[in-house]
């Protein structure tokens, strides 16, 4: 009897077995009460990806089986359908972009450059489920790689930082690349729910009624969009919903469509990452989604709160976000174009006038040179085609550079395009930088390095430029203490433009400036240089610096400076800021033709100071060009040693300090032997 029941005994816990396991999948599967994620009034969060472009969907009528040869529409134009959405941009990375580590910095709330890593590409990682949810097999070696950068780096921090840790749910047949986002400090995931299309929108209802954090891949497709909707619609008022295009596989840089549901009156995006309306940084979801579900935000994030702007126009976005896509490419074609225009004046100058042609032509070429930045912002404005910008860019700079020519006479003419271009730049910067932004010499955003105010090439040219149209304008009036005021004026001036927060928020750009001024100060003071003098031209550019940290203070500037530098926790957070910037100048320097450029830089330096008298010859050495040379010089060198992009700094102040050259050397009198 005993041995009977046992096999019936056995049979009903089966079965009750078969039963609960059911239960428990239809509880998952089916979607869970309203009530059930909001009647506590517990604080969500919905993290939402979009794999690519979707189409749009078809009108009432149509019949399925003919092909739908209507455009798709972006993104940017789906999200901006839903109404409930605040829209933007999201800057992924810094610098090179990859996917992966677009989705690791959304982890960890803090990014860095691929270079500062090694090795610079992420580990490949493998999504592996098991029984309590899944993990990342290779996550140890994504550890690894953040510990040994030169920041405070830990991925997967969002998700270890909500209580429970993180849900995925995702469709099968499709790429989970983006449940990187829902893995804590371990590369683990609490709940994982993989499966059909249609029973989506419920796994992740199910999902929101057990974990404060949810990160979902919605399907492709116009099914996707029917699932975003329906999100939408279920959202609770204690859901914080955000919904990004999922990180391309490409290698060029992104701009990532973004929309957010929760904060409040729909607009756009922004935040104090940016400054820039329409545009955030990936590091921003971060403290957002933590300041949502009420959790005290970790000293390793440096991320900001992403905030919403009255307004939402999703074609000024479309527009803003063409624009910085072709900036980059077009940089160097448009250079290219003014040089080969400077060529062609040279050749026809010389076949009609032989050397006075010549002279004219070097004169005109280096002028156009100094009109450039003043031209970039008026094709910055007008956003035209490749070729009408480069067609402006080549003939307005020549044409502009040979009315200076003929209205300024030699060699005052460098002061008239230096004054209009720092004065237009510390205009724009005073409106937050609108054209300097879209400008071919602007930060461009599109690298998620700067967002507004000042980058790396506009750090030396300007004030290389403006030593040198000081020093033009200062042509013949000896040395003197008034001079030596006028020049360390204009560099306060111009310092504080480029470092204060609430313009061009660039720390490097001020001890730049610093430094090339002070080299010019020194060399149009009267009289022999005490060590005291030495001295304090030495540490202009940390008094400098001194003074950018009050006025940013003062000013309640929240700039990158405020943040990472004046609330640096200790002496260890200052060394690894100052190891940081030094890794990345050297391991630019060693990229490319870098150190080929690098070193014929330095040796026209080395040049400069050796043949001084002869390079001076056509001006008698006159004390201001020789200080307006010598700093814009200075500006390069010392710019290479106080800036993550140093060698770029070098090479750009170099070339302007060559072109001022060049107009020296295109002394009208030399054509007729009057002078050597």
């Amino acid at each position: 009897m005993e041995n009977q029941t046992r096999p019936a005994a056995c049979r009903l816990a089966l079965v009750a077995a078969a039963v609960a396991t059911a239960a428990a999948s239809c509880a998952l599967a089916l979607p869970a009460p309203a009530a059930a994620a909001t009647s506590a009034g517990v604080p969500r969060v919905l993290i939402l990806f979009l794999p690519g472009e979707l189409k749009a969907p078809p009108p009432p009528g149509a019949v399925g089986s003919v092909k739908d040869l209507r455009p798709k529409r972006t993104v940017t134009e789906q999200l901006a359908a839903q109404s409930q959405l605040s829209i933007g941009l999201s800057s992924p990375v810094q610098g090179r972009y990859r996917a992966a580590q677009a989705l690791l910095d959304i982890t960890q709330g803090t990014r860095i450059s691929l270079s500062s890593y090694s090795p610079e590409l992420p580990p490949p990682l493998l999504l592996v489920a098991d029984q309590r949810g899944a993990y990342f097999r290779g996550w140890n070696a994504i550890n690894r790689r953040a510990s040994a950068a030169p920041a405070e780096i830990e991925p997967g921090l969002l998700a270890a930082s909500v209580g429970g840790g993180a849900a995925y749910a995702g469709v099968e047949g499709q790429s989970q690349q983006d449940a990187i986002v829902a893995a804590d400090r371990a590369g683990r995931i609490e709940r994982l729910s993989i499966g059909p299309a249609a029973t989506l929108p419920a796994r992740i209802q199910a999902l929101l009624s057990e974990r404060r954090l949810v990160v979902a891949t919605l399907a492709g497709g116009g099914v996707g969009d029917r699932q975003l909707s329906r999100l939408l619609a279920e959202r609770g008022a204690n859901e914080l919903l955000i919904v990004m295009r999922s990180p391309p596989n490409k290698s060029g840089a992104q701009l990532l469509p973004l929309g957010i549901a929760g904060l409040g009156s729909p607009g756009t995006l922004t935040s104090s990452t940016t400054h820039l309306d329409g545009v955030i940084a990936g590091i921003d979801l971060l403290p957002t989604a933590l300041d949502w579900l009420e959790i005290e935000l970790p000293g390793a994030v440096s991320g900001q709160q992403i905030e919403v702007v009255p307004g939402r126009d999703a074609e000024q976005l479309l527009t803003l976000k063409g624009r910085l896509q072709v900036v980059g490419d077009r940089r160097f074609i448009a250079l290219w174009g003014l040089l080969g225009g400077w060529i062609i004046l040279t050749l026809a100058a010389m076949l009609i006038a032989d050397r006075s042609g010549l002279r004219w032509a070097m004169r005109c070429g280096a002028l156009a040179i100094f009109w450039l930045p003043s031209v970039l912002l008026l094709t910055a404005a007008l956003a035209p085609s490749i070729f009408v910008e480069v067609l402006i860019v080549a003939l307005g700079s020549i044409s502009l550079g040979v009315v200076s020519d003929y209205l300024v006479p030699w060699p005052r003419a460098p002061a008239l395009p230096a004054l209009v271009a720092v004065g237009a730049y510390i205009v724009d910067l005073a409106f937050g930088s609108p054209l300097i932004i879209r400008s071919l010499i602007g930060p461009n955003p599109l690298y998620g390095s700067r967002f507004y105010g000042i980058g790396n090439e506009l750090e030396s040219a300007l004030p290389a430029i403006l030593l040198i149209g000081l020093g033009a304008l200062w042509f013949g009036r000896g040395r003197s203490r008034q001079a030596a005021a006028i020049f360390a004026g204009c560099g306060v001036v111009l310092g504080v433009a480029l470092g204060a927060a609430q313009l061009g928020a660039d720390v490097g750009g001020v001890m730049t400036v610093a430094a090339g001024f002070g080299v010019a100060v020194l060399l149009i003071l009267p009289g022999r240089r005490s060590r005291r003098t030495i001295a304090l031209v030495v540490i202009a550019p940390f008094a400098a610096l001194a003074l950018l940290a009050a006025i940013d203070l003062l000013s309640g500037g929240d700039s990158h400076f405020t943040r990472t530098v004046l609330r640096a926790d200790g002496s260890g957070a200052w060394w690894e800021i100052f190891v940081r910037r030094i890794e990345l100048a050297g391991r630019g320097l060693i990229r490319g033709l870098m150190p080929l450029a690098a070193l014929i830089a330095a040796l026209t330096v080395a040049l400069g100071i050796v043949r001084r008298k002869r390079l001076l010859a056509p001006v008698a050495d006159d004390p201001g060009w020789r200080a307006g040379l010598a700093g814009a010089a200075a500006v390069g060198v010392f710019g290479a040693l106080f800036n993550d992009s140093g060698p770029m700094l070098l090479l750009f102040a170099v070339f302007i300090a060559l072109c001022g050259a060049i107009y020296l050397r295109g002394d009208p009198r030399l054509a007729d032997g009057q002078a050597r």
